[in-house]
């Protein structure tokens, strides 16, 4: 199996869970270390998918989602680390 073959199956899995666990909204800030999950995830008709270029500003919009709606929803974002920042503000 090829690396890009291995890495759509995975992302395939997580987002496969993701739906088992109630997950509807998935917010994207596409980077090149995210792209097999961000493919997966924008052919997924199961998400309502949100796009936003900065993960700060996505942070807050997935904050929003999931206080207003009362469900789990996903992020998809290249660091881990600005997330983090962008959640503590």
């Amino acid at each position: 199996m090829s690396v890009s073959a291995f890495n759509r199956r995975w992302a395939a899995v997580i987002l496969e869970a993701l739906t088992r666990h109630g997950v509807r909204h998935i917010c994207i800030a596409p980077g090149s270390r995210s792209t097999p999950l961000t493919l997966a995830a924008a052919e997924n008709s199961a998400f309502i998918h949100h796009t936003h270029f900065d993960e700060r500003g996505l942070g807050h919009l997935a904050l929003g989602l999931a206080k207003v709606s009362k469900q789990p929803v996903a992020v998809i974002v290249t660091s881990a680390r600005r997330w983090q920042i962008s959640i503590r503000h």
